[in-house]
């Protein structure tokens, strides 16, 4: 049987067009599992051979025609493009095109769009008269085989063949490091000598068996191939931060300021609720369908709110808002989540953020100072009357009270009775007692010093030493013939939640001298 363009060679221009459109249709295949190229080929394929590719697609549009600019990520859609089909070989023919379409990485296995180069279809159109958005096939439709062989064919004379396919049930991704449609392809194609027949039934001229690889090498893929359809991504970059993040003493209050940035590829985003796993809701906007209700606070509820919803955020625009909270002892980590919705009116999108506030507490200070010691001599003693404060030197931004419960000397023991060589105190005491009687005293222990306050006391007590040479023991004088005694006072002293208290003891050194008819005595 002579091929087809012996047929055509016996008509006249004007004939041959007339024949060609009405006899020469092309129809996509539906997207299928385990239909990709290697599927259908049945064994392991190399794909190196290069002769026969998909060079770029362009005006995509819906299946009703109208141009199709967008999609909306993880959406399954189909679409109408024209693809753009290259050779650098002579002839090749029974050529197959493969379009992942389910979102892996090649369209070698798994879920693809199978298609077969065949004439313009459906019946009727006609570029010639201004072809319909909806036509598919080509124009440049080429059958080098014997009929009834009828999947198209290609030669270098119909380099960039447009073929317009039409890709059912993609998922809706974008190539890696772009916004465009991710279509990964693969193409096929069988050389002279070697091609079997290929028929496509009419009118839909589906992809058919025999248009596969006629060898493991004659074929190309493309992972990266893309559409020029925008991957609609919606998006939102939320952060919180939390002002003091560290408190001495647990109680906040803590403002916490949450910023929403629509980092979306495209329109704007409506932030129509705020929850916080800590204090509950923050803002919620009256929407219909209603926002589901913010789970109850850990901790307790939000105060000073300053947000108001729902918000309209533009692309690349930030919308900020505070609130604050008490913070409890342990301190805390809290997450913001912020609940919006796509310009489009359907896709959800959703952003969270923490933030943590810790709680040290200022270390409690006091320091015990002898604020006097005053000594009169006898003959190798003496009476001193000290001076003791004790002060609460905590940070003045703390609320670090003290409770002071005991007084103790090194050498003369505890200094709030009459004991031992203490002959007299107002430390520890409502009324001075024994030397002291008389005086006021400077309260009972035990006692609460606020910060920066201080307690301060009076005690006597009596000393005896060796009144030979300078530097003689156990005591030494800085004069010829005296006493010296060395001697520190501390005091029992906790925190407002009975933490160790660090303190600096008061120490003294005092040096009584004696003249030497004293010492002789």
């Amino acid at each position: 049987m002579p091929g087809l363009r012996q047929i055509l060679s016996k008509y006249t221009a004007p004939v041959v067009v007339s024949i060609v459109l009405a006899a020469m249709l092309l129809r996509a295949s539906p997207a299928s599992a385990n239909n990709c190229l290697q599927d259908e080929f049945g064994k392991s394929l190399g794909c190196t051979a290069k002769d026969v590719s998909i060079a770029f697609a362009s005006n995509p549009r819906d299946l009703s025609g109208n141009p199709l600019k967008s999609c909306n990520v993880g959406q399954m859609f189909s679409f109408i493009a024209d693809f753009n089909v290259t050779t650098t070989a002579t002839a090749r023919e029974n050529i197959g095109l493969y379009f992942a379409t389910a979102g892996q990485a090649t369209a070698l296995t798994g879920t693809c769009s199978d298609n077969i180069i065949s004439p313009i279809h459906p019946l009727g159109c006609s570029k010639a008269a201004g072809q319909t958005p909806q036509c598919l096939g080509t124009a440049k439709y080429e059958e080098l085989d014997a009929s009834p062989d009828n999947c198209g064919d290609i030669t270098t004379s119909d380099n960039n063949q447009v073929i317009t396919v039409e890709v059912d049930n993609v998922k809706c991704q974008a190539a890696a490091g772009t916004n465009q449609l991710a279509l990964p392809d693969c193409t096929s194609w069988q050389q002279p000598g070697g091609t079997i027949q290929c028929v496509s039934p009419a009118p839909d001229y589906p992809w058919v068996p025999a248009a596969i690889p006629g060898a493991p090498s004659k074929c190309s893929c493309n992972a990266g191939f893309t559409v020029p359809i925008q991957v609609q991504s919606p998006g939102m970059a939320v952060t919180k931060t939390a002002n003091p993040s560290s408190l001495s003493d647990p109680g906040g209050p803590v403002t916490y300021t949450v910023a929403v940035k629509n980092s979306s590829n495209f329109g704007t985003v409506t932030v129509n609720q705020i929850c916080d796993d800590q204090y509950g809701n923050i803002a919620t906007a009256v929407t219909n369908p209603v926002q589901p209700p913010c789970a109850a606070g850990k901790t307790g509820k939000a105060a000073s709110v300053t947000c108001t919803l729902p918000q309209t955020i533009a692309q690349g625009s930030t919308y900020t808002c505070t609130f604050s909270g008490n913070v409890p002892e342990q301190g805390l980590t809290d997450t913001v989540t912020v609940n919006a919705i796509a310009q489009n009116g359907t896709t959800p999108v959703s952003g969270t953020a923490s933030a943590t506030v810790t709680v040290s507490e200022e270390p409690a200070t006091a320091t015990t100072v002898k604020t006097s010691a005053s000594a009169i001599p006898t003959s190798g003693c003496a009476t001193v009357r000290y001076g003791v404060q004790v002060g609460n030197t905590s940070a003045s931004t703390s609320d670090e009270t003290e409770s002071l419960s005991a007084l103790t000397d090194s050498t003369y023991g505890d200094i709030t009775q009459v004991q031992g060589n203490i002959l007299g105190t107002t430390c520890g005491v409502a009324a001075g007692t024994g030397t002291l009687s008389g005086s006021a005293g400077a309260g009972a222990l035990p006692t609460t010093i606020a910060v920066g306050g201080n307690y301060s006391c009076q005690f006597d007590a009596k000393f005896c030493g060796n009144t030979g040479a300078l530097n003689k023991p156990p005591n030494a004088t800085t004069c010829a013939a005296g006493i010296e005694m060395m001697d520190t006072v501390t005091g029992t002293l906790t925190g407002d939640e009975d933490e160790t208290v660090t303190q600096t003891p008061g120490k003294l050194t005092v040096d009584v001298c004696f003249s030497t008819t004293e010492a002789t005595q």
